[in-house]
């Protein structure tokens, strides 16, 4: 009875705080917006449209969290404005100033989500390199000034304006402002940090280093000493990395339904592919999946993988030392967001990184990437390049990743809340045949039409599979136990001129992605030795005798499926 009286007293106080000074309310949100990105005054609407879309099956709770976070942030600022006590207010305004100087000093470099994780974590292995800070004085001249006209401006509304004084006991609704906050980001994966005021995301970014992701992040090294002994084999080298695409229902692989019609027709009369048939992903989760393809670390190397992950260079540096241009394009990841454990250290070794905005729909990605590539290609075709394409492919919910009128398998879901039910399994499984028929079997349709193949080879497989209520479980991937083998199972292709003779499949011996990364690094001309220590590329192919079930899951243990 009490902790109801209470939490209607809070209600109450409230209502009545936003009904009496909903002017400021709303002045203090307009702020809030503007200044979430000074380059993008509309960030904070897309962000909601974004979040409200039904990207999966709790696309309207996503985004009511985010809209009720965000405005419980702008409720934080109000009350620091009616705090009786001075001091309390000064140290409350002084917060705000440093925090709103950081996040302006981010957005002022171009980084127009403002300060990130990922740039606490740099911040905190850079402290020793404050002195490097001198190069951007102007920058941070000018997000100071900012910061201190929008101090000016609470301290105006607070003396003239906002008179309304309370108890210095209701500052800890700031504090539950920002857990609110901190928690809608941990709990609903969509919402990012970055979305929210910066005097709430910033101790919430905190919190969250401290608490998940105190990590000793540093530059990898390539061993000096490691060069290429031959000439590459082709100037351009391209991984293209799909989402969700299970390698068993594709119909080249024997599914009964013919969902790959183009490449089974591009196998029968061509030499441009070589199809390795369903192999094993390197992880059922697309993180670490991403993660380790770029290491080359896998579960048949013999090494301690925590310590592999930390520690190994990538697949970029590799490749820029072998006089490569490199390229990444990822359709998955926010406009300038690190993922899938890329660092800040990683991305130097990468020439040219895209991301889209989220305003851009998931079925039109990957096409927009691919027209960006074909044109690159063709305009620049002297430099040797590698790129990585990371798609968005496949990704649950699967109505969503292909236009309607493509729509080839039926009956199939027309809605995507309430799929994942057993009841609905025909349709769903429709649904995401008709996802592989258009973002595989159609996507290489038109990169073939789009990419000259005669010095080029395109390694295509996908970062996981999925479990479609094949168990008890209602995930489709990412699962620690009871894992179903279409899980962790995928395709790998191989498209180049000639490459049924280049890459040619030997039917006593077994296949895995994971000899993408030593099969790369033997094209761009590194000798045995360095392309050994990977393991054995696809010339030469697993023993039959050789287990193929193992993988790594997310906690990075060894699994394999049931």
């Amino acid at each position: 009875m009490k902790n109801n009286l209470k939490q209607n007293k809070i209600l109450n106080w409230l209502t009545d705080l936003i009904r009496k000074y909903s002017l400021i309310f709303l002045f203090i949100a307009i702020l809030s917006f503007l200044l979430q990105s000074i380059y993008n005054p509309f960030f904070v609407y897309q962000e909601a449209d974004y979040l409200f879309q039904p990207y999966d099956l709790r696309g309207i709770a996503k985004g009511l969290i985010y809209v009720l976070s965000y405005l419980v942030s702008i409720l934080g600022i109000m009350v620091i404005l009616g705090i009786k006590s001075t001091i309390i207010f000064g140290i409350f305004l002084f917060g705000i100033f440093v925090f709103y100087s950081i996040d302006l000093f981010v957005q002022l470099l171009g980084i127009t989500r403002g300060f990130s994780l990922d740039k606490y974590i740099l911040a905190m292995n850079e402290a020793g390199n404050y002195g490097y800070l001198e190069s951007y004085i102007d920058y941070i001249l000018y997000a100071f000034l900012l910061a201190l006209l929008l101090i000016s401006l609470l301290v105006f509304i607070r003396k003239k304006v906002y008179k309304k004084r309370y108890s210095s006991k209701w500052s800890f609704f700031v504090f539950i402002s920002i857990i609110s906050v901190y928690y809608a980001s941990v709990k609903v994966s969509s919402i990012q940090l970055t979305a929210f005021p910066a005097f709430t995301k910033i101790p919430a970014i905190m919190i969250l280093y401290r608490t998940k992701f105190k990590i000793e992040m540093k530059e990898r090294v390539l061993d000096p000493n490691i060069k290429t002994e031959k000439e590459a084999r082709n100037k351009n080298i391209i991984w293209i990395i799909d989402e969700s695409i299970t390698g068993s229902y594709l119909s080249i692989n024997g599914y009964e339904k013919n969902t790959t019609p183009y490449l089974s027709q591009l196998l029968n009369t061509t030499n441009t592919i070589s199809n390795y048939g369903i192999v094993n992903a390197v992880s059922n989760c697309s993180s670490p999946s991403n993660y380790y393809l770029r290491l080359g670390i896998n579960p048949r190397l013999d090494l301690n993988i925590k310590q592999a992950s930390l520690n190994f260079p990538t697949i970029y540096q590799y490749a820029k030392r072998a006089g490569y241009e490199t390229w990444l394009y990822d359709s998955q990841a926010a406009k300038d967001k690190l993922q899938n454990n890329l660092s800040i250290y990683d991305v130097k070794a990468v020439d040219h990184f895209y991301t889209l905005d989220r305003s851009v729909l998931p079925r039109t990605r990957d096409a927009i990437f691919l027209d960006d590539v074909s044109k690159m290609l063709k305009d620049d075709s002297t430099k040797k390049k590698f790129i990585v394409l990371v798609k968005f492919g496949a990704h649950f919910p699967y109505l969503l990743s292909y236009d309607n009128s493509s729509t080839f398998f039926k009956p199939a879901m027309d809605v995507t809340y309430g799929g994942m039910a057993l009841k609905n399994k025909e349709k769903l499984i429709n649904t995401y045949l008709n996802s592989i028929r258009n973002n595989t079997d159609l996507y290489i349709k038109d990169l073939i039409t789009k990419i000259d193949l005669s010095d080029t080879v395109v390694f295509y497989t996908s970062d996981h599979g999925q479990n479609i209520l094949e168990s008890s479980g209602k995930t489709t991937h990412c699962n620690e136990e009871g894992i179903v083998k279409n899980e962790t199972t995928v395709p790998l292709l191989v498209l180049h001129e000639n490459a049924s003779k280049k890459f040619p499949i030997n039917a006593a011996k077994n296949y895995s992605q994971i000899q993408m990364f030593p099969t790369t690094l033997s094209l761009m001309g590194y000798g045995d030795k360095v392309v050994d220590s990977y393991g054995v590329t696809l010339w030469k192919g697993l023993s039959k005798n050789e287990e193929r079930k193992f993988f790594i899951t997310y906690s990075e243990k060894i699994a394999d499926y049931k």
